[in-house]
């Protein structure tokens, strides 16, 4: 992270050690970044290309969504934010040029500015041990429900405890942190946020991964991501027949591994004879030789033995397909 982009995390200490178990924390979300949609076509825009129903969003609403190839196939995954003026799509950050740059070949005479506003943004995540604290900061109670707070905008997201997305300017989250930290919040690093995100099955699309997989074989739509009422959008037909016509070969599962180093994202998991059986969507250490995993897996080999690098099995096989089809 830069000193002008985050100063105050460079003025405290991480703790790596920090546990939303016993203390709320604040962790500096530096691999994310924030492109604006702006424009009297902004909606209709954006509507016809991605995976959810943008027109059923509020200002200051949020949703998952996904932009598809015409196979479809996941490009990114992302939030995506209603503000007053604009929307606003939250994704990694090294993803924001080559998005931004397929958006716009799909705008035509579409009146829209699309635009990478990163470097403008500080992005934290906040996750609260103490569901009375929630209730004093009067933070938002509805999954994707957003709301200005302190002059940032404040996102709830899917949990089994209190977490949330949280934009501003960077001295308007350089100044929250420090109201934050007289009350004793701890910081902590980004592996914390990612740990949380894997443990609700909550899996992105990253750049290794762009075009590999159906949003199906990452749960996308279990967890509402995508919108099986809207209109076209690229890949609609091959999403939908997936949805109406049969299951998908593939789906996302939680597991465990003890191993020292972290498997690369896209890499493939494999069965004792080297037959890929899926691969690895997301990763992190959850202790120091044991890595959580998001796995997208044929469901036919789901009950294999299965291994990452070849040697390392992995175990603790659990199935993220409530609600599925």
């Amino acid at each position: 992270m830069t000193h002008s982009q985050y100063q105050f995390f460079n003025e405290g200490s991480i703790r790596q050690d920090a546990n939303v178990n016993t203390s709320n924390i604040i962790i500096p979300l530096t691999q994310l970044g924030v492109l604006e949609v702006k424009g009297e076509h902004s909606f209709s825009f954006l509507q016809n290309l991605l995976t959810n129903d943008v027109n059923h969003l509020d200002t200051n609403q949020a949703q998952p969504n996904g932009l598809c190839n015409a196979k479809g196939r996941l490009l990114a995954t992302f939030i995506l934010i209603s503000r007053n003026n604009s929307l606003q799509l939250v994704l990694p950050k090294n993803m924001c040029t080559s998005i931004q740059q397929r958006l716009s070949m799909y705008k035509l005479r579409s009146k829209v500015v699309i635009s990478d506003i990163s470097n403008g943004l500080s992005i934290i995540g906040l996750a609260l041990c103490s569901d009375t604290f929630n209730k004093n900061l009067l933070f938002p109670r509805r999954d994707y429900q957003a709301f200005e707070y302190e002059s940032c905008l404040i996102i709830k997201i899917p949990s089994s405890i209190n977490r949330y997305l949280c934009l501003g300017y960077q001295n308007d989250i350089d100044s929250l942190c420090q109201r934050f930290r007289m009350k004793k919040w701890q910081m902590s690093s980004e592996m914390e946020w990612q740990l949380l995100d894997i443990n609700e099955g909550l899996a992105t699309v990253l750049f290794n991964t762009m075009e590999k997989f159906t949003p199906q074989q990452i749960n996308f739509d279990l967890i509402g991501g995508v919108s099986f009422n809207k209109g076209c959008y690229p890949g609609q037909e091959i999403v939908a027949r997936l949805h109406y016509l049969g299951k998908p070969s593939r789906r996302l599962f939680s597991a465990q591994s003890t191993i020292k180093n972290l498997p690369d994202i896209g890499q493939n998991v494999t069965d004792l004879h080297g037959n890929i059986l899926g691969h690895v969507i997301m990763g992190q250490f959850n202790s120091i030789h044991t890595v959580r995993l998001l796995l997208s897996l044929k469901l036919a080999d789901c009950e294999k033995e299965m291994f990452v690098n070849k040697s390392t099995a992995v175990v603790k096989i659990q199935s993220l397909m409530t609600g599925a089809n």
